[in-house]
């Protein structure tokens, strides 16, 4: 099995527990949805999407209405009857919770709008490192389930930074991240370093498209001889290291880094780009 295949089986059996523990967790069932799909499991993923139907019965959260409806057209080829059955379910509940919020439905339609359809995010590398940090007691059990939620919920949203584990724990002001990187690093047994003692290389930069550096979470930043070095936010992600490799036609070098120090040297990087 690959790293990226068990580091996401990993990651489902995670999850299972979480929901083993709290079964009506929505950020939970969110990435099991979007983990089984990853991993090409339609019917397991289609099952937590209509778990996450049973929860909006009973949350009255017109953003998971709306979450639901966007996801359950994916499934209208392999399953029509179960899919016009969620969304009659879906659009029974979301009319109920809007009478009960007095919305006049002269001004409103009663079905939410699908989100703005937009491309799947892999965090499963991120939470498994999330795992990986609350398993080695790095991160307690509140901070774990913090840094669940926060990675769930930024997977939805277009940003021009990667999703990390390293930017939720700094955007939450975790005090230790020092601490973590460390740990991270020695774990890894990549270096730690600041990308701020080094100038970004033309040819470098030039090496991999804007999607690694600016999504992935890999940017290249110089060379070692003709070998790539390459600023990361997460060491254990071989699958990505691989990935840089073949796309840039180098041997690659990891180099841990900081958030606050990647997105530094990324809008460098963008500059350095629109100036080529």
């Amino acid at each position: 099995m690959q790293d990226s295949d068990q580091n996401l089986a990993n990651t489902i059996g995670m999850l299972e527990q979480i929901l083993e523990v709290m079964p009506q967790d929505v950020d939970a069932l969110k990435a099991l949805y979007n983990a089984n799909f990853q991993n090409g499991n339609e019917r397991r993923s289609f099952e937590y999407l209509n778990r996450l139907v049973d929860v909006a019965a009973g949350a009255s959260d017109p953003d998971l209405f709306g979450y639901l409806v966007s996801e359950l057209p994916k499934f209208e080829q392999s399953y029509p009857s179960e899919v016009a059955e969620s969304k009659t379910r879906i659009k029974t509940l979301f009319g109920a919770h809007r009478i009960s919020q007095g919305i006049s439905e002269s001004t409103k339609a009663a079905e939410p709008q699908p989100a703005p359809q937009k491309s799947e995010v892999d965090i499963s590398g991120e939470l498994a490192l999330a795992w990986r940090l609350y398993e080695e007691n790095q991160l307690s059990q509140d901070e774990y389930s913090t840094v669940l939620h926060d990675l769930t919920e930024v997977s939805s949203k277009e940003l021009d930074v990667p999703i990390s584990v390293l930017h939720v724990l700094t955007d939450r002001g975790f005090t230790n991240i020092t601490r973590i990187m460390l740990h991270v690093s020695n774990r890894s047994g990549v270096p730690f370093i600041s990308l701020d003692n080094f100038q970004l290389d033309q040819k470098a930069v030039e090496s991999l498209e804007l999607d690694y550096p600016a999504h992935e979470g890999a940017l290249p930043f110089g060379f070692v001889g003709n070998d790539l070095m390459v600023g990361m936010l997460n060491p254990f992600n071989s699958e990505l290291i691989d990935r840089v490799e073949t796309a840039s036609g180098h041997r690659c070098h990891a180099f841990l880094v900081e958030p606050a120090d990647y997105d530094a040297a990324l809008i460098k990087l963008r500059d350095m780009l629109k100036a080529a």
